[in-house]
């Protein structure tokens, strides 16, 4: 192995910086290929993890060791992910394969965690909404609010859905982001900012009545 790594930079030099990138993205992964088999850390044992009957910490296991990998990021496995989503009996499980479809960034799988938004186990909300933060889908706006405006909801889902309201460049939201500005939370009235300086691309501080007048001058489309 120590011999191997000691070709990267030779072949670095005979190629240009993109092709270079590639050769080095390639080698790295030959070489993380070549540790897994050695230490029968395979995609064939994380996938016997995934699928064990009885132990759920043994599928989160296989989940994430999957996920951690750029195969394990698209097609079939991302499908695999979606389904244990829906079936798995282990909340815990459930999360870990929300939180894979948002590494693996599968805009095919927005639908799962707009319906999560609702689910009863906090991990699961949470991981849906991180996703929504990277894969975003306008039918999640309303729910985002409402999780953003409640002061019984859990923290990080609070931040995570003040987040997610970024990537929505419409008016109501600005305007719900500014209502979020002094709140008792500052995590969240800090996100609300950020969230803020990303539609508008201005920055306001905290001052409220700055912010809906710049809004007044400036409705956004």
């Amino acid at each position: 192995m120590k011999r191997a790594t000691l070709i990267l930079p030779l072949l670095l030099l005979c190629v240009g910086c993109d092709a270079g990138q590639k050769v080095q993205n390639d080698f790295g992964d030959f070489l993380s290929r070549a540790g897994d088999v050695m230490t029968g850390n395979t995609p064939t044992a994380s996938a016997t993890k995934m699928e064990d009957q009885y132990f759920p910490d043994e599928r989160r296991e296989g989940i994430n060791k999957l996920a951690s990998r750029q195969f394990g990021r698209v097609a079939p496995y991302t499908e695999r992910y979606q389904q244990i989503v829906q079936t798995d009996s282990d909340n815990l499980v459930r999360a870990t394969a929300l939180r894979a479809l948002n590494y693996s960034r599968d805009a095919s799988a927005t639908p799962l965690f707009v319906k999560n938004l609702d689910d009863k186990n906090r991990q699961v909300r949470l991981e849906a909404t991180k996703a929504l933060v990277n894969v975003p889908d306008d039918s999640a706006v309303p729910r985002l609010i409402q999780m953003a405006r409640d002061d019984r909801e859990d923290r990080d889902i609070r931040i995570a859905a003040t987040e997610a309201l970024r990537n929505h460049r419409k008016i109501e939201v600005a305007r719900e982001l500014v209502a979020l500005l002094n709140q008792r939370d500052f995590a969240v009235a800090w996100q609300a900012r950020q969230s803020l300086m990303t539609i508008t691309a201005s920055d306001h501080g905290y001052d409220e009545a700055a912010w809906l007048g710049m809004l007044a001058e400036n409705p956004l489309s």
